[in-house]
This record gives C-alpha cells, structure tokens and sequence, in this order.
C-alpha cells in the first residue's frame, strides 16, 4: 500500500503529541470547546488526538500542507507545534550512512511535559498497575542534540540495500537447523549461525535464550520464523557491541525485502479482535497462531539490540507477517534498542495490548513504519522511520480495529520523540502518520521531515471515544452501550443460535444499509445484505455456515451514519 502523507492517524485512532506545562484536564476541555465548534457532531478529533511539541518541515508541495483538514485543526490548536521550522537534520535522507542528529535550536525549543500514556483502563478489565512513565527528554525528535547527548543508533545498525559485501557476519560458523515446535528450553550459543526453516515456535512455559552476537538466517524457501507463543520467553540479549542478528539466508547481494518471515510475539494482555477477557482468542496475521488473554501486565521476556532485516513475507492478501510483530505483548515485556531494516511490509506492528517500547528504528520498509490496531495502548519513545524513495508508505499507520472501528478498548497509545523522514518529496511514500479507524493517540516532541503530501493525515472517525470509557472490554454491555451510542438498537435472537438467527433494526427514514458477518479473526464470512430499506423495523435472517463449528461471530449493521456491532454464538 502506498499512500502520500507523513503521518497518519486511522480509523478510530486517538491520540495526543504535546510539550508544555498545561495540565491534560485544561488540554482536553479546550481541546473538546475548539472542536465541538470546528467539526461535524460525530467527530471529535481533539478529545482523542493530541499532537502537540511537535516540528513539521518540508512536508508537502512547498511545506504548506502540514495535514489534511481535520489534523490542521488538531495543529492549530496545540499551539507548541512548529509548523515549517527546519530541525537541522544532520543528513537524513541519507540510505547507506544516515544522521538524524538535530543542529538547530528550535528542537530544544517549548519542548511538551511527557503524559503517561491514556489506555482506557475501565474498559479493558482490571488495572495491573503497569509502569508506561516516559523519560521526561528536553528536546524534539528521537535522537538529541550533541549537547545534550549521544546518537544511540550508531554502532549497532545497518543499512545496506542487498547485503552486499556485507562483513558483519561470519558466514564460516557451524550451521545449526532450527525447525517445529520446542517443548523445553532452548538456549543457542554465539559460536554457531541458525537456520530457521518454516514455522519455529517456542511452546508456552519456555523460554529462548540468544545471546549477545548471534546470527539466525531465515530460510527464504520455507519463509522461516521465529514465534514466541503465549506464555513462553524470549531473553534476546544483545549489545551495541554484538547485536543479535536476524536475517535473510539469501546471498550477500541478493538479500532483499521478503526474504524470510520475522519475529512474532504472542502476549496474554488485552486486544479487542475477540472476546478476550473471556477466554477467546485472536488468530495472528501471517498465520502465525493465537495471542491475547486478560493480562496486561503479561511479561513476553527481553528483546535488546535485535536487528531483523529483509523480512515479511507475505501469507496471502494483507496477511503478512512484519518485521517485528508484537500480538497483546503486555507492559512488563522489555523492547528496546531495536532495528527493522528492508521489511516487505510493516516494519513495527503492534496488535491490542500495553508494551512499551524505546529507541526502535526502521529503514527501507516496504509499507509503514510504526503501526497499530486491535486495542494498541502502550508507549513508544525514542523512534526513528526512514522511508525510501523505491517503496514505502507512511511513518506511522493507526487504527482502532479496521472491522469495527468503535470497538471497545480501543487504541490509545503514547508515542513521544519520533524521527519520521520521508523520502524527500520522491517516490510513492505518502504522509507522515494516518490515524483512522476509530484509533486515539498522543504525539509528543515528534519531528516530522519530507513526506511528499503532508505531514498528517485523521481520517474515518469514529466519533464514539471519549476520554472516560465505561463500557467492558469484549463485554456484551460494550456492545450494547456502542449500538445506543451510535442512534442504532440491534437485535439478535435467537441467540446461541444453531442453525440461522434473525438481525432485527429500526430506521428512521428510508436508506441505504448493510449487515455483514465476521469471523473471530476479522474476516468477511457473509454480506447479509447491501442495499435500500424504507423507514420502520426490518428483520434480516441470516444461516450459519452449515459446516461451521460452534463459535463466535461478530455483525455488523450500518445505516447511514449509524453503526451497531454485536456478537452471535453459533451452537452446533
């Protein structure tokens, strides 16, 4: 996908990018008054989005277009943003020896207080007591000053385009094959390379140990991968001496986006794709197994000074795996000091859960940058995306849950001193971030460079988020208060339901709607019906997949500007 702004914040997102001393209750309320004013009654982009403390430059045809129109009223209100101020970039378009290091004073300039992270707590079960504080850092952007610090990026990444000549790794060590699924510990030594063929798993109750300089090639032609399971570790315990490096088997040279799978870590905490406080489970993209639980506080293990490049493969269509791909990965998980280079698809992908994580960088992806769906509502500090002119998408891409984007416990991550470069108004990359999907956010202390359209983009607003949520994550009250919320009631019945069940809806005036049927892992199991209905109540049957087996479906009725979602329990 390649779309033309910098930053964009999707369907349902919300968020808040800041700097100063105002208290986040003033924020907010002058934040709801500008916008209540500004915007149509269903949006209410200030309550949930907060980009504030923030530097655009060079974004756009002549650096006028900052964000499409809803962001500019976001921009125009956090009044500590620069918009048009040139950070002094050292070189940042630079693909085979970049320098983010900031040369100009305006990056120490009105700096915005860091905010604990918003994550929505009364809708996402019990508060674990998760520790989201973010560093209070006196500058904008992910790498500071020279005075006021060191480039923690260099030593440890890399970035050449196809792994030629490359002198990093030693390919003269024994091989070892890593394949299936390991039961018991396993503990690898630096003193050899590994091979991953296919699918490797680490079952629950176990933990894998790489250490410091470790090599594991991904097999292109099993599209290998490495999965950490719910309930299982991972202790990858690089340095910036000898990171752990996860790489294609592909010949230096040859190396290239796709060439092996990625890494994925299944947690326990909370996303909204299922029912998840109940016991259900989400199915992972790339076909990479189940995640999720009612944990926040889930603990996945350790990942520092990890490199994975030249990965995400893809599965079928928008079912691919990422280069880092963290499913429900709870809040006491350590992430940090990362790097995702010349990924085929996105290079960080968050999916529900609290993870926190800092000093991540991504270079040459295929798509985007940093993105987040399914509930996200952790923190990231400290990240830099470098997009290229041969590919790419946005830095950031956001939803809520791209198949109800009013899904309880929905997306409202942190994120503070970003790097966003774009490839220089070349190529096919698009904005900066997009925030759609119902998702909420804070951006604060961000510089964002050299997207070809515009530096934001807020787009398929949900308008049903609010700073205070009560309904319960996965609950059927959630549903409930969501179908009164949006003007439309649904009725299902019977419901468990063993063959067929009756949707029932009322209009108010004649229109178009729609009823669609979802299975747990958000795919399209039947369009119902599509079309006109005059006023009045209207029951629409709809028939269990015959060879189905006893489960859960979602539905999803839209009429005009009302949408309703619930849940059906087929019993076999």
């Amino acid at each position: 996908m390649f779309n033309d702004n910098f930053m964009d914040s999707k369907r349902g997102t919300g968020g808040h990018i800041m700097r100063g001393s105002r208290t986040v209750r003033t924020i907010l309320m002058a934040a709801a008054a500008l916008v209540a004013a500004a915007l149509p009654a269903q949006s209410q982009l200030a309550n949930e989005v907060t980009v504030d403390g923030c530097i655009f430059y060079l974004n756009g045809a002549n650096n006028v277009t900052h964000g499409d129109a809803d962001c500019n009223l976001v921009l125009a209100h956090f009044t500590e943003n620069d918009l048009g101020a040139d950070p002094g970039l050292t070189d940042p378009y630079n693909t085979t020896s970049p320098d983010f290091v900031p040369t100009n004073a305006i990056v120490m300039a009105h700096y915005v207080e860091n905010l604990l992270p918003a994550h929505n707590a009364a809708e996402c079960g019990a508060e674990c007591g998760c520790d989201l504080t973010l560093e209070q850092a006196c500058y904008k952007g992910a790498i500071p000053p020279a005075s006021e610090g060191d480039d923690w990026t260099e030593g440890w990444t890399y970035y050449n385009f196809d792994g030629d000549g490359r002198t990093d790794i030693d390919y003269g060590k024994p091989l070892v094959i890593l394949e299936g699924q390991y039961a018991a510990d396993l503990t690898l030594s630096g003193a050899n390379n590994y091979l991953l063929r296919g699918r490797v798993g680490i079952d629950a109750g176990n933990t894998l140990t790489i250490p410091a300089g470790t090599v594991l090639f991904g097999e292109n032609a099993t599209a290998g991968y490495i999965v950490i399971e719910r309930g299982a570790d991972i202790m990858a315990l690089g340095t910036a001496a000898d990171p752990i490096i996860m790489t294609s088997d592909q010949a230096p040279g040859e190396m290239a986006r796709g060439g092996w799978g990625g890494l994925v870590i299944h947690g326990r905490a909370v996303a909204n794709c299922a029912d998840c406080l109940g016991g259900d489970s989400c199915a992972s993209e790339g076909a990479a197994g189940d995640f999720c639980g009612d944990d926040d506080c889930d603990d996945s293990g350790t990942v520092r000074y990890v490199r994975v490049e030249y990965s995400g493969v893809e599965i079928s269509l928008d079912n691919e795996l990422n280069c880092f791909t963290f499913n429900a990965v709870g809040c006491n998980t350590t992430a940090e000091f990362l790097q995702a280079h010349m990924g085929s698809d996105d290079l960080f992908e968050w999916f529900g859960g609290r993870a926190k994580a800092s000093h991540l960088i991504g270079t040459g992806g295929a798509d985007d940058g940093f993105d987040w769906q399914m509930g996200f509502r952790g923190a990231v500090q400290y990240g830099v995306i470098q997009a290229y002119a041969d590919a790419g998408d946005r830095g950031i891409e956001a939803d809520n849950n791209e198949f109800d984007f009013e899904a309880p416990c929905g997306s409202y991550p942190t994120l503070a001193n970003l790097t966003l470069v774009g490839p220089d108004q070349a190529g096919t990359t698009s904005n900066g971030f997009k925030l759609r999907r119902g998702t909420s956010a804070m951006v604060l202390n961000s510089i964002i460079q050299g997207w070809p359209v515009n530096g934001c983009d807020i787009s398929e607003w949900s308008g049903l988020f609010g700073p205070d949520p009560d309904p319960t994550c996965g609950s059927d009250a959630a549903e409930g208060d969501l179908a009164s919320l949006s003007g439309l009631d649904v009725r299902a019945y019977p419901n468990p339901a063993t063959t067929s069940t009756t949707l029932s809806f009322s209009m108010a005036e004649a229109g178009r709607a729609n009823v669609s049927i979802y299975d747990t892992q958000g795919r399209l199991v039947d369009r119902v019906v599509d079309g006109d209905f005059g006023p009045g109540a209207h029951n629409v049957s709809w028939e269990l997949p015959r060879d189905g087996a006893s489960g859960t479906y979602f539905y999803r009725v839209v009429t005009g500007d009302d949408v309703a979602t619930g849940r059906i329990f087929g019993v076999r």
